[in-house]
């Protein structure tokens, strides 16, 4: 388990998502949507209307503070950075919660660990989901995945 102050601290690229990377995530998100950001990255809040996180840092109107599985509100769009790293459970879960939770889910996922992580065992593949991305757009230390769900 990583406390607080590991989540809330600065880290290196790429574990903190680039202006570019940003981009990906906007490409995904019109004018007037609802967004849900799992977790508190910091680059990412401009991007959203709510955030969750079980043990939120930051001290934000937005932040709700909710287990990411139990989220049942709808938003058009869920945004995560990292969230599927964490173990293939939790990474199914999350993929079980936005297809009933959105129209379209946007993460960054690592493909491999790298040595500035301090907790990650899940390194998704496309065929390691029970719903298939519907588009991957690939990095060389990372890919996003996206699921565009019917509404």
């Amino acid at each position: 388990m990583v406390d607080s102050s590991y989540w809330s601290g600065e880290h290196p690229r790429p574990l903190t998502p680039h202006a570019d990377d940003v981009e990906v995530y906007r490409s995904f998100i019109d004018d007037g949507h609802t967004v849900l950001l799992l977790g508190n990255t910091r680059l990412l809040m401009p991007l959203c209307t709510a955030a969750m996180d079980s043990a939120p840092f930051l001290d934000d109107p937005r932040v709700i503070t909710q287990d990411w599985t139990t989220n049942t509100v709808r938003y058009d769009v869920i945004i995560g950075d990292g969230v599927l790293n964490f173990t293939a459970d939790l990474a199914q879960q999350l993929l079980d919660m936005a297809s009933t939770s959105c129209s379209t889910f946007v993460a960054r996922s690592f493909s491999q660990r790298l040595d500035t992580m301090r907790i990650a065992d899940n390194f998704p593949n496309v065929d390691d989901f029970t719903i298939s991305p519907s588009v991957v757009i690939e990095r060389d230390l990372y890919r996003f995945f996206v699921w565009h769900f019917a509404d």
